[in-house]
């Protein structure tokens, strides 16, 4: 059965979100919050500023250095004074998506770029944390030869960046969870 009164229905549901939302907002603390604004946030740049990232192999891995050291350095280079390894490994790999069947080759094929990476103090061996992350980019094959070939170093870009982009944010959910 219902309330014959829908306004203090309305008003208990109010309270009680209100409720909820206050007991969550508690849980949330900004991944890039500032610690003198927000009591207890992490500074996750400051930390990703003293990343050192060690040279990749590959066109791919040049690109995803680049992308790297700027994401975390903010654009000014290498980290002055290091205090953790980022160790990335590489691959690639190439799917074709659709089949020309007249041609007999693909007309659209996608490119993934696999990263293994760890994090080392500076001068360690000792690994602190390990992960994987992958990105993919698509693009589409032509007659032209060169024309596919260009489109293809342009999706290995994308991915590259898609990728450093996503190994920023899991280094910095590391060390914003990390143990004291």
């Amino acid at each position: 059965m219902s309330s014959a009164n829908p306004s203090r229905r309305a008003a208990l549901r109010a309270l009680a979100v209100t409720a909820g939302a206050g007991a969550l907002a508690g849980c949330f603390t900004p991944l890039y919050g500032d610690p003198s604004v927000v009591p207890g946030a992490h500074n996750a740049q400051a930390h990703l500023r003293d990343l050192e990232i060690p040279e990749i192999a590959g066109r791919s891995g040049v690109i995803l250095r680049n992308e790297l050291i700027y994401l975390t350095q903010g654009g000014g280079g290498r980290a002055q004074s290091p205090t953790h390894t980022l160790r990335v490994s590489l691959g690639v790999d190439s799917v074709p998506l659709v089949l020309n069947t007249a041609a007999g080759r693909p007309s659209a094929q996608s490119v993934t770029l696999i990263a293994d990476y760890s994090i080392t103090p500076v001068g360690s061996q000792q690994v602190l944390m390990r992960g994987q992350a992958f990105a993919s980019a698509s693009f589409d094959r032509t007659a032209q030869r060169l024309a596919s070939d260009r489109a293809m170093i342009e999706a290995q870009e994308r991915a590259a960046k898609s990728l450093a982009q996503t190994l920023v944010t899991q280094v910095a959910g590391w060390y914003v969870t990390r143990p004291r």
